[in-house]
């Protein structure tokens, strides 16, 4: 038997999982706007209903083939987090783009939800419980290695996958120094844009909810051009560039 306030199987199951706050954000971001949700060769969303890490949870969004080339935005929306909108992400005219992959902080039991606009202005859905704990507030990580700001790219070897990484904690705000004992204050990537080939791949804006030393992987359909340019920007205004020349860069 469910717990009081808990989903039970059958709203686990549910392909919109309904909050509170839900209710409140589609009103924010989506208006009275319909929201297809069945379609299911034109998206799909992947996380884990239970995660191993709050803190860096893994997400998938697939795109099939009738919706390949026709997105131009997706939204990742946590509703339950302290800042539920993750992350919006623009794609150009014609932009082939088949997955992408992030990693996030989930904060409590919550939904998590997909949202793409096409180009003709319809809107899919797709969301899926999952049950975290203290994502947001999870202290920094102990030990790698790197500078702020790095950033590391790799590549398949068919070229049709591209990763990014960029070296930053993206500090929530909501995390405590585990030596002095004083929160630490916010400090996270609101910016990243990737292009290929002289060409923009996608332009996104970033928020609390994405995990420390953010990744974005990129999948298309085709191989991707070489020459990749990637560009961040941090909430003190700090920015940061890096080129590629392509070729294949080993396992992240």
């Amino acid at each position: 038997m469910a717990a009081p306030g808990t989903p039970g199987p059958a709203a686990e199951g549910a392909q919109t999982p309904a909050t509170g706050a839900w209710a409140m954000l589609q009103k924010q971001y989506y208006g009275g706007r319909d929201l297809g949700l069945l379609d299911k060769a034109l998206m799909s969303l992947d996380v884990p209903s239970t995660t191993a890490d709050p803190a860096a949870t893994p997400l998938s969004v697939r795109f099939g083939e009738a919706a390949i080339g026709r997105i131009r935005q997706l939204r990742v929306i946590i509703d339950n987090n302290p800042s539920p909108l993750a992350a919006t992400l623009d794609f150009p005219d014609g932009a082939r783009v088949a997955q992408i992959d992030l990693r996030v902080r989930v904060d409590r039991l919550t939904s998590i939800r997909a949202i793409a606009e096409t180009a003709d202005g319809t809107l899919e859905m797709r969301s899926s419980w999952v049950n975290a704990s203290g994502g947001c507030s999870a202290g920094p990580a102990i030990g790698g290695t790197g500078t702020l700001g790095e950033l590391r790219f790799w590549a398949s070897p068919d070229a049709k996958s591209l990763q990014v990484g960029i070296r930053h904690p993206n500090n929530s705000g909501f995390q405590i120094d585990p030596v002095s004992g004083d929160p630490i204050p916010a400090h996270y990537i609101t910016h990243l844009s990737v292009s290929a080939g002289g060409r923009l791949l996608v332009d996104a804006d970033t928020g609390i909810s994405i995990s420390e030393n953010p990744t974005l992987r990129i999948a298309s359909d085709m191989p991707l051009p070489a020459n990749v340019m990637v560009e961040a920007t941090d909430s003190r205004a700090v920015h940061y560039r890096a080129a590629w020349a392509g070729g294949v860069a080993g396992s992240p």
